[in-house]
């Protein structure tokens, strides 16, 4: 019983991070896309480009719309929750992708925005199945037209990315060039939900059985199941807090907003609390090591 009040107390504190983390992102939203504002006696104002407004912010709004729907669903027991990973592994990962896109140069995300271009006429041309199970889907006349008429650069093995570093390699490039602490909490957030959730969200028997035992006692009960469900959204709602608290770190000291930046820290602090870690000191936005990341 003791265990079981520990856990909901966790949850609960996890839900109060994460709705004042949410705060801070509607901010950073508010201010990259309607204008200047004052936050605690700061004048708030960033100059992002074109190709980074348009892919990082969006990104960052779906993201946040993800532990919306995490929260909501907070009070889920049981089956239900297994659905609760695949949002969060998107929100975790969308935040790792739209602080990559922020910290590295606008030739990143231009190539991303015309990535999307690519990917459009690439759905309505393709091939999907294998052998006999096989179909070719075309939007052109014929079906002989393979390559893209207007986005050659996307073309061939390896091309067809919109970046070809993987997560870990994305989240290194946040850590060189928004600070180790944006880096450290994207890389807790994927160590925290990436590979079980690639389980679960493929079928894997592995992600079942997880899902099915995880936190369960010997000879569990109906009770038992549930409880341990509950456990389950602790770590669901643990990885999303230190993903957007990394995208919320590497926004604040890439646009060198001071006062948010301090705040973030605040709330990190508490979320290392429900775990019992000591606090973090609140230091200023320190300057990046690396001035030029990997290109692509």
């Amino acid at each position: 019983m003791i265990e079981q009040s520990c856990s909901a107390e966790q949850l609960a504190a996890l839900k109060a991070i994460l709705k004042d983390q949410s705060k801070l992102l509607t901010l950073s939203l508010y201010v990259t896309t309607q204008g200047t504002l004052m936050y605690e006696e700061e004048h708030l104002s960033c100059a992002i480009g074109a190709a980074k407004l348009r892919t990082s912010q969006n990104i960052a709004m779906c993201a946040g719309q993800s532990i919306q729907t995490v929260l909501k669903c907070s009070e889920w027991r049981g089956i239900p929750v297994r659905d609760l990973y695949p949002i969060a592994r998107s929100a975790v990962e969308s935040f790792i992708n739209a602080a990559f896109l922020l910290a590295e140069s606008d030739h990143v995300a231009e190539r991303a925005s015309r990535y999307v271009s690519y990917a459009r006429w690439k759905h309505t041309n393709r091939s999907v199945g294998s052998g006999d199970f096989s179909l070719q889907l075309s939007a052109q006349d014929s079906d002989s037209n393979t390559v893209s008429p207007e986005l050659p650069e996307f073309e061939g093995r390896g091309n067809g990315v919109w970046t070809k570093l993987d997560v870990p390699s994305r989240i290194r490039v946040v850590g060189q060039l928004a600070g180790s602490k944006a880096g450290s909490r994207l890389l807790a957030a994927y160590a925290l939900i990436y590979s079980t959730s690639s389980e679960i969200i493929h079928g894997s028997p592995y992600g079942v059985d997880y899902f099915y035992q995880a936190y369960l006692p010997d000879e569990a009960t109906v009770d038992d199941f549930s409880d341990a469900t509950g456990k389950q959204l602790v770590d669901i709602l643990c990885a999303v807090s230190h993903a957007i608290a990394g995208y919320l770190s590497a926004f604040f000291a890439t646009q060198k907003m001071h006062k948010p930046y301090a705040a973030e820290q605040e709330l990190f602090n508490r979320l290392l609390a429900t775990d019992g870690v000591e606090p973090q000191s609140i230091v200023p936005i320190p300057s990046t090591s690396v001035k030029n990341g990997p290109k692509i």
